[in-house]
């Protein structure tokens, strides 16, 4: 992973980012927190509903911003550059296959759970066009704050699973914000929302690691993601919702496992070490 240091000879500013680092943890927990304060006031104050989702976006993004200038030493710098960061190795390029396949597991799924094929792409086109060009930046924004920032942190002091179920819970409180009344969820689920956002959470802190600590890369996956939801427009809402849900949650089941057992396994491998 890509972690920000000290220039040479620069020994008063390594001892200030070394003496950050130690807080890193707290001040990610802060992050979260304003982040989640923010979704608050701005689902409960008089802020227009259409605003409101890119309030969520961007709004982390400079809480983000703001903890990386403190800790100085150029990780203001370093964060900025996660967004252009190419994979460590092309054959992570494969994820970005991933949103489709979500996609279309849904609506399989759905399909078997007795919805009726006829007119169910009838809402895909313009829509296909439009929505991916929306929620790009958005994604883009979301994943420096949530991946590039407070992942990159976390684990430094914990393994990536853990960091992604911990980022997972104030991430998922802050789109429940989006189902009370006049938001663009209301009327959905709540249960739903907490297992994507979470599950979500699990495979994107996946892909942001294992991909040598690329925003690039998760943020195309995230746009992706969001980017599907014109070829799921056709099912009944509130199954689309609950489907959904179950297929992320299926993913991140499996890359989970597979996270422990490559942990077991390089534990086993570790050669014993010499007092």
């Amino acid at each position: 992973m890509t972690v920000a240091t000290a220039s040479p000879g620069r020994t008063s500013r390594a001892t200030a980012s070394a003496a950050t680092r130690t807080g890193e943890p707290g001040h990610v927990l802060a992050f979260a927190g304003l982040s989640v304060g923010l979704a608050a006031a701005a689902t409960l104050t008089p802020v227009p509903a259409a605003l409101v989702p890119f309030l969520l976006a961007f709004a982390p993004t400079v809480f983000a911003l703001v903890f990386a200038w403190r800790e100085r030493g150029g990780a203001v710098g370093g964060l900025l550059r996660t967004a252009i960061t190419r994979p460590s190795r092309r054959a992570w390029y494969a994820v970005l296959a991933l949103p489709f396949a979500w996609a279309f597991a849904t609506i399989g799924l759905a399909i078997a759970a007795g919805e009726p094929t006829a007119g169910l792409f009838d809402k895909v086109f313009p829509a296909i066009f439009i929505v991916p060009a929306v929620v790009l930046l958005p994604a883009f924004g979301e994943e420096i704050a949530w991946r590039g920032y407070a992942a990159d942190r976390l684990v430094r002091s914990m393994s990536p699973l853990a960091a992604a179920l911990v980022l997972g819970v104030p991430w998922a409180a802050m789109h429940v914000f989006l189902q009370l009344p006049g938001q663009m969820n209301a009327g959905l689920e709540v249960w739903p929302t907490l297992v994507s956002l979470v599950g979500y959470s699990v495979i994107l802190t996946w892909i942001y690691v294992g991909s040598g600590g690329s925003v690039l890369l998760t943020a195309l996956v995230h746009a992706g993601l969001n980017a599907m939801s014109p070829l799921m427009a056709g099912i009944e809402t509130d199954r689309a919702w609950v489907i959904r849900a179950l297929v992320v949650a299926g993913i991140a089941t499996v890359v989970a496992a597979g996270a422990l057992f490559r942990r077991r396994e390089a534990a086993h491998t570790e050669p014993a070490s010499t007092p």
